[in-house]
């Protein structure tokens, strides 16, 4: 009798967890997807909709051009004689920048400057044409303008409202004869207008150009030249042509 009744209970026991199994395994596979479904969307309404992050863009904008007109150029060059130098200046200094904005600050793709030579003057005439004949003539008696040429200085800093240092290297023709040269710049944004003023310092070396330091009376002039420049406020302008 009690095996019998060990062998009935087993069979009550299987049969009960047969039908348990056959009622809550459609029941579980039915609940679950939408179970699922309701804590994704209060987890969407909890932290808002999900949108791309736009990431920081420093793309370069439109080109825009300056014309400066009217820019400053002094000169200052050391002589053997203690305490003695030479200066000189210039207000007629052309230039044509080719530039891009970015957030960070502005590219200079293309830079071109000339300064007639005929415009530099020292106080002293006699002086003048010394310099003129002996620093400046190419040898076929012609008198080039002076010309600089840069290209792809990027100048970070330079926004609204600040100044940033931003150095600008190139090619200085002097007389016909190319060479390397750089311009340490300053350049200044307008606070509440797209206006740019720029400053700068370089130094020339006369040998660079196969030009001998000039002498006049027992008086040498040193070898390298200071040369500074001014560039006044103006204002850049969309680019709707090639470079100069």
């Amino acid at each position: 009798m009690t095996a019998f009744c060990k062998f009935a209970a087993s069979l009550i026991t299987s049969a009960l967890a047969r039908v348990t199994l056959e009622i809550f395994l459609p029941l579980t596979l039915f609940v679950l997807p939408f179970a699922g479904t309701l804590l994704m969307t209060a987890a969407h309404a909890q932290s808002g909709p999900i949108t791309n992050p736009e990431p920081a863009s420093d793309e370069l904008s439109k080109a825009e051009t300056m014309v400066i007109e009217h820019g400053t150029v002094t000169f200052v060059v050391t002589t053997n004689v203690p305490g003695l130098s030479v200066k000189g200046k210039s207000e007629a200094l052309h230039a044509r920048v080719l530039m891009h904005r970015a957030q960070q600050g502005v590219t200079l793709e293309r830079v071109e400057a000339w300064l007639p030579v005929k415009t530099m003057t020292t106080g002293i005439a006699l002086r003048d044409q010394h310099m003129r004949q002996d620093i400046f003539t190419a040898s076929g008696a012609d008198v080039p303008d002076l010309h600089f040429e840069a290209g792809n200085a990027s100048c970070a800093g330079v926004v609204a409202g600040h100044e940033a240092p931003c150095t600008v290297s190139g090619n200085l023709t002097i007389r016909g004869v190319p060479h390397d040269f750089a311009m340490a710049l300053k350049i200044h944004e307008g606070a509440t207008a797209p206006l740019l003023r720029a400053s700068g310092d370089g130094l020339v070396k006369l040998s660079d150009y196969g030009i001998e330091a000039p002498t006049q009376f027992g008086v040498k002039t040193a070898n390298e030249v200071h040369v500074h420049i001014e560039f006044p406020e103006t204002a850049a302008t969309a680019e709707t042509g090639g470079a100069r």
